[in-house]
C-alpha cells in the first residue's frame, strides 16, 4: 500500500554550476522573497504552472515597455531562473489595462499562454507556445484565434495529452472554443460557439483530462447587468463533442454569484471537477464535485461551508485529496456587516458531508484584521492554507499553516512574505516534487513586482533536497542523476540521467544497498549499488536522447531480471514503507569505449 508522501533526503545535481551557484533561488527568509520580475513600472497578475521537473512557469503582465506585455519565466525546482531575469517577451501588447488570461503546460512540457492581443488588426485572441528553453515555438506574436470586430476577452487555455491545446474565450455574449494542434493549426473548423437562450456566457475556467477538456462558464441569465449570474459547466472530447449533454450542466442555478466573480475549479484527476464559489443573499460559500460522467457527488447547488447564520462568507478556495476522496475548502469569514474578517475552513467527505462540524474550523477569529486571498493545497494527510493579513492599507503580509484531516493545526501559522506592502493576485499551486509554489504582485519597492516563494511539506521555506548524491567521482563523472518528486500522489516520478553520451543505450539500476564495485568487466567507472536485491527498470525506449538525457518513470516502469528482480514492495513503484532506503544509478554504453555509470542517488523514504 502506498503511503501518501515520500520525504526524500536529497540534492539535485546541477548543470552549469559555475553560473548557477550564485544565482537567486528560493529564499528561506520571508522578508526577502524571490524576485521573478522587478523592472520599473507595473508587473501584475502572475500565474503559476508546475512542470514535471519540480519547477514551474510563471507568467505575468508587464508594463516594462509601452502597454502591458505578456512575459514568462521558467524556474527549476530550486527556484533558479532558467531564462534571463525578467523573463522572455511572449506577446508585445499596447493595452493600458489588463484582463484575465490563461497559462498551462502541454504534454511535452512547453508553456501555453493566451490573452487579448492588440498587436495586429484590432483586438483579437492570441495564443503562444514556449519551449522549456524559452523559444517561441509558434513564432513572434503566436497564433491568432480570431479575426473579428466583436468584443473578445478573458481567454483560457488547456494542453491535452495528444499534444494539442484548447482555447476558450468570450466573444460578445457567447463563449467560443478552438483546438490547436502542436503546430498551432485549428482543428475544429470555425470552432465551437456556445450561446445561451437568454443573457450571456463568460469563461470562468478551463482544464484538461487526457484528450478531453472541462469548461466552466458564468451565465448572466438576462440582458440586465444585475440579472442573476449562475455557474455552469460542459465537457468536450477531442473532437469537440459534448460529453455532458447538449446543454451546460447547472452547477449553481439558484440565487446569484457576486458581480465580477468568475470562480476557478479544480480537476479531480479522473475526469471530473471540484467547484467552489460564493453566492449573494446570503453571502455564503459552497462546494460541489462533478464526477467524470457529469453527475453530482454533492447535493444540487452544492454544500455550504458553514451553517452559522450569524456570519457571512466570501472568496472560497478548495483542494481535492484524490487518495481519500475528500475536499478541503477555506474562505474569508465575516460579521454580518462585513466590517470584520476571519479565516475558516471545512472538510467534506466524498458525498459532501461536512467533517469539521456544521460551522467548520476557525483559524483566525472574526475581528478587526482584514483577511483575504485564502488559498489551499493538499499536502500529506491534510492541507496547507495561505492567506493575506491587512492591518491597514498597504501593509499586507502573507502567511500559511497546515491542518491535518481532523481540522487540527499541525504546522502552526508561519510567515511566507513578511515585508508589509500591497500584495495582490496571489496564485498558489503544488509542484510535482511536493513543495507548494506561490506568486503574487508586490508593491514593496514600486507599483508592482512579481515575487515568488516555495513552501516545503514541513512548512519550511527555501530549496528542498531530493536525494543524496554519491559516487560522483566516477571516471566518466559528467553523467549526473536526479529525481523529480517526493510526492507519491503524483502520476509519475522521474529519475533522470543528464550529460550522458547522446544516442547511446542506457538503463536505470536500483538496489537496496550502496557501496562500490570498481570497474566491473567491460565498464569504465564503479557500480555503486550493493546487496542481494539489485534490479533493472524495463522500459520501451532506453536510448539517451541527442541532448544526453534519459528519464525513467519509477512509479510506472516495471523492474525485472538482468541483475536480479527486486523484492516487494519495490515492483513497479517506489512507495515503500517509511525508513527504507533505495539507491539508483544509470548504466550506459559509450561510443567506441567501455560502458560507464552515472553518479548514484540514495533515497530514504520517511
Amino acid at each position: 500500500m502506498r503511503p501518501r508522501h515520500l520525504l526524500l533526503i536529497a540534492s539535485f545535481a546541477l548543470l552549469g554550476t559555475e553560473s548557477l551557484e550564485s544565482a537567486p533561488q528560493w529564499s528561506s527568509n520571508p522578508g526577502s522573497n524571490l524576485a521573478v520580475a522587478d523592472a520599473s513600472g507595473d508587473q501584475v497578475q502572475p500565474k503559476i504552472a508546475p512542470t514535471i521537473d519540480g519547477g514551474c512557469y510563471i507568467s505575468w503582465f508587464d508594463s516594462i515597455a509601452n502597454g502591458f506585455d505578456l512575459r514568462l519565466q521558467k524556474l527549476d525546482a530550486n527556484g533558479q531562473e532558467l531564462w534571463p531575469h525578467d523573463g522572455v517577451l511572449v506577446l508585445d501588447r499596447g493595452f493600458s489595462s489588463t484582463q484575465d488570461y490563461g497559462l498551462d503546460v502541454d504534454a511535452a512540457g512547453n508553456a501555453l499562454v493566451t490573452c487579448r492581443d492588440d498587436s495586429g488588426s484590432g483586438t483579437q485572441i492570441s495564443a503562444a507556445k514556449v519551449s522549456p528553453g524559452g523559444i517561441l515555438i509558434w513564432g513572434a506574436g503566436g497564433v491568432s484565434l480570431t479575426a473579428t470586430s466583436a468584443f473578445v476577452a478573458a481567454p483560457k487555455i488547456a494542453g491535452t495529452s495528444d499534444g494539442a491545446a484548447v482555447v476558450a474565450w468570450l466573444e460578445n455574449t457567447s463563449v467560443k472554443l478552438q483546438k490547436l494542434d502542436g503546430a498551432g493549426i485549428p482543428q475544429w473548423g470555425a470552432g465551437l460557439s456556445l450561446t445561451p437562450p437568454a443573457g450571456s456566457y463568460s469563461v470562468a475556467d478551463l482544464h484538461d483530462h487526457g484528450t478531453t477538456v472541462i469548461l466552466s462558464m458564468v451565465h448572466q441569465t438576462g440582458s440586465q447587468f444585475f440579472s442573476p449570474k449562475h455557474l455552469v459547466a460542459m465537457k468536450f472530447d477531442g473532437m469537440g463533442s459534448s460529453l455532458w449533454g447538449n446543454s451546460p450542466l447547472g452547477i449553481f442555478d439558484s440565487g446569484s454569484l457576486q458581480i465580477g466573480n468568475y470562480p476557478p475549479f479544480t480537476p479531480d484527476g479522473n475526469g471530473g471537477a471540484l467547484f467552489a464559489w460564493y453566492g449573494v443573499s446570503p453571502l455564503q460559500v459552497y462546494a460541489q464535485h462533478i464526477l467524470p460522467a457529469g453527475t453530482e457527488a454533492f447535493p444540487h447547488n452544492g454544500v455550504s461551508g458553514s451553517t452559522n447564520a450569524g456570519q457571512v462568507r466570501t472568496d472560497p478556495n478548495l483542494a481535492y485529496d484524490a487518495i481519500s476522496g475528500t475536499t478541503y475548502m477555506f474562505w474569508t469569514e465575516q460579521n454580518s456587516g462585513q466590517s470584520q474578517h476571519g479565516l475558516s475552513g471545512q472538510r467534506f467527505d466524498a458525498g459532501g458531508v461536512r467533517q469539521w462540524g456544521n460551522h467548520g474550523v476557525s483559524l483566525i477569529a472574526v475581528g478587526g484584521m482584514e483577511i483575504r486571498q485564502a488559498k489551499t493545497e493538499v499536502s500529506g494527510t491534510g492541507a496547507f492554507v495561505f492567506w493575506s493579513e491587512i492591518p491597514s492599507f498597504g501593509t499586507d503580509t502573507l502567511h500559511g499553516a497546515h491542518l491535518d484531516s481532523t481540522g487540527a493545526v499541525d504546522i502552526a501559522a508561519f510567515d511566507v512574505a513578511s515585508t508589509p506592502a500591497v500584495k495582490s493576485r496571489l496564485d498558489v499551486d503544488k509542484g510535482t516534487n511536493g513543495q507548494i509554489l506561490l506568486a503574487w504582485s508586490d508593491q514593496a519597492v514600486d507599483t508592482g513586482n512579481i515575487l515568488a516563494q516555495n513552501v516545503g511539506p514541513d512548512g519550511s521555506l527555501g530549496p528542498i533536497d531530493l536525494g543524496v548524491i554519491y559516487c560522483d567521482a566516477n571516471p566518466d563523472n559528467s553523467a549526473t542523476i536526479g529525481i523529480s518528486s517526493l510526492d507519491c500522489s503524483q502520476p509519475s516520478i522521474l529519475v533522470t540521467l543528464s550529460n550522458g553520451p547522446p544516442n547511446q543505450f542506457g538503463y536505470l539500476l536500483v538496489g537496496t544497498g550502496n557501496g562500490s564495485v570498481t570497474d566491473p568487466p567491460g565498464a569504465l567507472g564503479d557500480l555503486c549499488l550493493l546487496g542481494s536485491a539489485i534490479g533493472r527498470y524495463r522500459q520501451d525506449a532506453a536510448l539517451i536522447n541527442g541532448g544526453g538525457t534519459l528519464s525513467t518513470d519509477i512509479l510506472n516502469a516495471n523492474t525485472g531480471a538482468g541483475g536480479g528482480a527486486l523484492p516487494n514492495p519495490l515492483v513497479g513503484n517506489i512507495c515503500v514503507p517509511p525508513g527504507q532506503t533505495w539507491n539508483f544509478q544509470y548504466w550506459h554504453r559509450n561510443s567506441g569505449s567501455p560502458s560507464g555509470f552515472s553518479q548514484a542517488l540514495a533515497v530514504t523514504f520517511q
